[in-house]
């Protein structure tokens, strides 16, 4: 064999071998890696982490029947939402919307006998304290049916989303307070709670799709499903 032939032999097996990840040179990782960048992301359930810890975090909450909507990371109107269904009252208005009190949803008077210091319920947005004025009949937890519905089915982004209240009637003879007021605040109270969660998913969300496209992540893919590369970066 002549000496030409013989390195072209060489060049030939050389270019026929394969290499796991660790084994490849230095630019033929770098090619890898850009090639699969993906890996960890091209795949429905990628989210499935992110999501579920948001679930359970909300059913902490006193929600049920939540359904996650997202869709992202770098085009208009890009975000996720929510929607859910307040299944545990009390635990929601006390851990979710930091409303607490041990007696009663809301103190409609100044009644020493009735009224509490401790009583944030009583101050449940601003104006809210001054609906009603006397104890003749209150509110609680269980008198509210709260949602969180969605108003908007093009996009997926928190603005898709508000809050829907319904208050069971207090049968009051010449009542003058205005239910319809505290009705609308509580829809926007929740409203803005619901978009301000909605937007933390969505960084969470993205946050996690960046971490699992960076080297490192692509890299510990590669090298744990025994992949066999040739020189170009590719899984051969």
């Amino acid at each position: 064999m002549s000496l030409k032939k013989f390195g072209e032999f060489i060049l030939e097996n050389e270019e026929e071998r394969t290499y796991s990840f660790e084994e490849l040179p230095d630019e033929s990782k770098e090619k890898a890696l850009e090639r699969y960048r993906d890996i960890n992301t091209d795949y429905i359930d990628w989210h499935d982490p992110i999501i579920e810890g948001f679930d359970e975090d909300m059913k902490g909450l006193g929600l049920d029947n939540i359904e996650v909507k997202f869709t992202g990371f770098y085009s208009q109107g890009d975000g996720a939402s929510f929607t859910a269904r307040v299944d545990d009252e009390e635990k929601f208005l006390m851990n979710a919307l930091d409303i607490k009190s041990s007696t009663e949803f809301l103190d409609m008077g100044d009644d020493k006998d009735t009224s509490r210091d401790d009583d944030d319920l009583r101050q449940l947005v601003g104006d809210l304290r001054n609906i009603g004025y006397d104890t003749r009949e209150k509110l609680t937890p269980d008198d509210l049916y709260m949602e969180i519905v969605r108003i908007s089915s093009r996009y997926s982004h928190e603005n898709t989303i508000e809050a829907s209240v319904e208050m069971e009637e207090l049968d009051i003879e010449d009542d003058d307070r205005d239910w319809d007021k505290f009705q609308d605040e509580m829809e926007s109270m929740i409203t803005g709670w619901a978009r301000d969660e909605s937007r933390e998913l969505y960084s969470r969300l993205s946050k996690y799709y960046e971490e699992l496209q960076e080297d490192e992540a692509v890299a510990e893919t590669l090298i744990l499903n025994d992949y066999e590369f040739n020189l170009d970066g590719e899984i051969v």
